[in-house]
């Protein structure tokens, strides 16, 4: 890895205004290309560019930047762990004020590394789980002031939907359910369970799990909101199922349709409730497929149940993305390591949250459920 010096002038404020802050150093320790933290940038003016409400941050790469600072003298060090199998981990003498940081935004049940190995090594963890120190969400959605205070609120709203003055969310929709993947083999056998629900209602599948596209070149998932906005406008019930049953693991297949007009079928490992308006999605995990299909039947026959899951539509803001990942996260531990100048923790250990058997949840087959 290469390694080196700055210039000083480039690094902190002046020490003659006293209302600056010298800045905080960052450095990406390894595959600073992955999408999660290449979509922040590496720019000097990175923080200000994103309107970070602390921008007093410069982040390296610590296999591109061409110039580097000796190890010791970074606040943070970010660490991929998702691909640290690829190289090892940094050596050197640690100081008092540095964080090494744990970043994740894949689940545990793809971990390449052995978790058991990292006691006391880590400060911080920086991933998509809820109790992250700095949180690197896939999406969010938050409340405008227009949203319900109680559940008494928002079942008016949900009746507010019967109006004929509303919008008809079912208008022109010819099918009911889709699915899109390209990850066909998984942990938390999605394939299985869409293909019994496929014997009780029509599911059509695009991707590599499927033999329908809405274009030539759109497989990868970066370029799925493409076909978002193609197929929001044929199918009512969109199954955003994950490849892994895990603890606070939701990521854009959930987010991205949030912000389209389908109604989410959720299959995953997150408490919804935590992250999403009450009545805007449908939980595969509380039916069994037929029952699930029975379901989605008798709302497909019905608008006016149909258009109940939309009730929230004008009260709440949804963020779906690497850019808004990307933005959040990094904004956030910069402002993170300017305020927090109290005792450094460390990790003691990491197999409560980041060991497969602790966090995930394995099915073996949906046929003796169906």
């Amino acid at each position: 890895m290469k390694q080196g010096s700055i210039s000083i002038s480039k690094l902190n404020c002046k020490k003659s205004a006293p209302t600056l802050r010298e800045n905080k150093t960052i450095l990406i320790w390894n595959s600073a290309h992955r999408i999660e933290t290449a979509a922040f940038g590496f720019e000097l003016d990175s923080f200000r560019r994103h309107g970070c409400e602390v921008s007093d941050c410069i982040v390296f790469d610590n296999a591109t930047s061409h110039e580097l600072l000796p190890l010791e003298d970074y606040d943070a060090i970010i660490i991929h762990m998702h691909e640290l199998w690829l190289t090892h981990l940094p050596e050197f003498q640690r100081k008092s004020h540095q964080r090494l940081i744990f970043l994740s935004q894949e689940s545990p049940t793809t971990l390449p590394i052995d978790v058991t190995k990292f006691g006391n090594y880590f400060n911080w963890t920086m991933t998509y789980k809820l109790n992250s120190d700095v949180q690197l969400l896939y999406g969010r959605v938050s409340p405008r002031s227009t949203a319900p205070k109680t559940s008494e609120e928002t079942r008016k709203m949900i009746e507010e939907t019967h109006l004929s003055s509303t919008k008809n969310y079912a208008a022109k929709k010819t099918s009911p359910v889709v699915w899109m993947a390209s990850h066909c083999g998984t942990h938390s056998l999605r394939e299985t369970y869409v293909h019994q629900l496929g014997k009780f209602i029509p599911v059509d599948v695009y991707g590599g799990c499927g033999n329908l596209s809405c274009s030539r070149n759109h497989s990868h998932w970066l370029s799925f909101p493409h076909c978002y906005n193609v197929l929001e406008e044929k199918y009512k019930f969109y199954l955003s199922f994950e490849n892994s049953i895990c603890t606070d693991y939701a990521t854009e297949k959930f987010f991205e349709i949030l912000k389209h007009n389908m109604v989410p079928v959720v299959y995953g490992g997150a408490n919804y409730s935590l992250i999403a308006p009450p009545h805007s999605y449908i939980n595969a995990l509380d039916f069994t497929p037929e029952k699930l299909a029975e379901y989605l039947k008798l709302v497909d026959s019905n608008d006016t149940l149909y258009n109940e899951y939309f009730w929230w539509k004008d009260h709440y803001e949804v963020e779906a993305g690497v850019d808004q990942m990307a933005s959040h996260g990094f904004c956030d531990l910069c402002k993170k390591l300017h305020q927090d100048q109290g005792v450094i923790k460390y990790y003691s250990e990491l197999v409560s949250e980041w060991h497969y058997n602790t966090q995930c949840h394995q099915f073996t087959s949906w046929e003796t459920q169906s």
